[in-house]
């Protein structure tokens, strides 16, 4: 059955608002859905031909020229309300399942094989997340779970004297959103501000102690209604010093992939505990190495649980347009980085840089309608690991981003 993804990327929002916060959408509202973002085009690697691909406007399919080139086949592009109404007997695949995407797919007629939604809000709360770590004992020690800003206020005195400083996360978010940092023992004015509209909105609230990271990868997990879960790769992280990602590796080899194996194993762990609660679909579980203030060096399987798709399950899909025994990443910065440059021109400036054994393509669209887009992406593809991380430097150095592995 051919399938149209949807990209309600913000999906976290509504899972915080809880059932009463849902706002169905009707078929007359699917665009407006994707005017709230312009990633739509992030779904082109795991995307079939026959499939289709919902877009807030239209688009030029030269822009995918590169992708073209390497072998993909571009899907059909639907972004008026007729094109919507024209689809029968498809599947609808969204970003993260949640009440407006679900109402919407039923009044389309689409199959919308979705699991339970009260299931799908529980585990993607980091409520969920942190006592599972807690569970498995693989958490970071001063971490602390909160439900009113008085308990907050005790933890952070007594906790907040951590040497990089603490962090605060939301009960609902994703990708370093709906957090807030701080240093020190006392919560301050803003932070107590911050702190009660997300007690009132989402929930608990969690207190982490930041630490120093060595490294991040995506364990991209597909959980079955039935049967046993399977890890269908790793993608290591790419993130600036700010904490923002910057990108996901694919690809790598068993070698470079065996610090992550221990996180592997707990995550398929979580999957068929998730499975037992009635979860089914995509599954993303974040792992972190990091050293502690003593220096020695731990890793922390369960830094983050996302029950739906994720950048680095994404990536993964770049997979099929690898050379056997090449690997790939997939970089991504916002339009702002070029500093003025045009975005062509740039591409030219930057490739006689690129260490020979290096294929790329942009895979983000030049504007969506008449509208230029704020983000881009570039596909690297690399002979081998060391070349792949002298292209990376190239574009990241070009674009003055400190990525910090």
């Amino acid at each position: 059955m051919p399938r149209v993804f949807l990209g309600n990327f913000d999906f976290e929002h509504e899972l915080a608002a809880g059932p009463a916060g849902e706002d169905p959408l009707s078929p007359h509202r699917l665009t407006s859905v994707h005017r709230r973002s312009e990633f739509f085009w992030t779904w082109l690697p795991v995307i079939e031909p026959e499939d289709f691909l919902a877009a807030p406007n239209r688009v030029d399919p030269a822009d995918f020229g590169g992708l073209k080139n390497l072998g993909l086949v571009l899907p059909h592009f639907v972004y008026t309300q007729q094109d919507v109404d024209a689809l029968r007997e498809v599947e609808l695949v969204p970003w993260g399942w949640a009440g407006s995407v679900v109402s919407l797919g039923q009044s389309l007629g689409w199959h919308c094989p979705a699991p339970p939604l009260d299931v799908v809000r529980q585990m993607n709360s980091r409520e969920f997340r942190f006592a599972l770590e807690n569970e498995l004992n693989v958490g970071l020690a001063s971490a602390q779970i909160v439900g009113s800003t008085n308990d907050l206020q005790a933890v952070v005195k007594d906790r907040g004297n951590a040497p990089r400083g603490w962090l605060l996360k939301a009960n609902f978010g994703m990708s370093g959103r709906e957090t807030l940092r701080g240093q020190g023992t006392a919560l301050d004015e803003r932070a107590r501000n911050w702190a009660q509209k997300r007690f009132a909105t989402a929930g608990p609230i969690i207190f982490e102690p930041i630490v120093e990271r060595i490294a991040e990868a995506g364990i991209q997990i597909q959980v079955p209604q039935t049967g046993p879960s399977r890890v269908l790769g790793i993608t290591p992280l790419l993130v600036d010093r700010s904490g923002v990602y910057r990108g996901s590796r694919f690809g790598c080899t068993a070698r470079e992939l065996e610090v992550w194996q221990p996180s592997a194993d707990i995550a398929m762990r979580v999957a068929g505990r998730l499975q037992t609660h009635g979860y089914f679909g995509p599954l993303g579980i974040d792992a972190m190495q990091y050293r502690d203030d003593t220096g020695q060096v731990h890793v922390r399987p369960l830094q983050d649980l996302n029950a739906r798709y994720t950048m680095g399950r994404l990536a993964l899909g770049f997979a099929r347009l690898l050379p056997a025994g090449w690997c790939g990443s997939w970089l991504h910065f916002h339009r702002r980085h070029l500093a003025g440059r045009d975005l062509d021109a740039w591409l030219e400036g930057v490739r006689p840089s690129l260490p020979a054994g290096t294929i790329t393509a942009m895979t983000s669209p030049r504007q969506i309608g008449s509208q230029p887009v704020e983000h881009y992406a570039v596909l690297i593809m690399a002979a081998s690991s060391e070349t792949l991380r002298r292209a990376e430097t190239v574009y990241f150095e070009s674009l003055a981003i400190a990525i910090e592995t």
